[in-house]
């Protein structure tokens, strides 16, 4: 596919194809954004994005917004965005915000999770256990003033909560 052509040095089409199948699921657009649109536009045309947040101007220092998305709903934009890019994409959307009462559900046909959860509750280490459960991957993004941090957690590795147990101040 000549989107994904100069991919062709990091990757053979094997490769492209799986990662063309591989289902994404973004638990919060914010900074999550960012990882959103770097995957798509490595081939990854399988998305699902789940944050209820609206985008406000101190977001956009950090996150993949502009001015004129201030008031709007995060997942939505970022939807739009994504399929600007790639109208041939699957993306999804919901406006709602992850919680321990509606995070399995949510989580129900993913490959890969990346938790972008703010860490406001115990919603962000309910997630990496149903997702340890599932047998799928968690990708934990973090931004420390002008740089950034990923943690990649396996199914059955070192979960976050063993760094901290209490989601104040993590």
């Amino acid at each position: 596919m000549e989107r994904y052509l100069r991919n062709r040095i990091y990757i053979n089409d094997s490769e492209l194809d799986k990662i063309r199948r591989t289902r994404i699921f973004l638990g919060g657009a914010g900074i999550g954004s960012i990882i959103a649109e770097c995957a798509l536009r490595f081939g990854f045309e399988k998305i699902t994005i789940v944050d209820g947040d609206k985008i406000e101007l101190s977001n956009l220092n950090r996150q993949n917004y502009t001015t004129s998305d201030v008031g709007k709903f995060k997942a939505e934009t970022l939807a739009k965005r994504l399929l600007a890019i790639n109208p041939d994409a699957d993306i999804k959307f919901h406006t709602v915000f992850i919680s321990c009462d509606n995070v399995e559900d949510l989580l129900a046909d993913c490959d890969i999770a990346v938790n972008a959860l703010d860490f406001k509750d115990m919603t962000p280490f309910v997630f990496d256990d149903i997702c340890a459960k599932k047998n799928i991957p968690v990708l934990h993004p973090y931004n420390f003033g002008w740089a950034g941090f990923l943690a990649a957690v396996e199914p059955q590795g070192t979960k976050l909560s063993l760094l901290s147990d209490n989601p104040k101040g993590f």
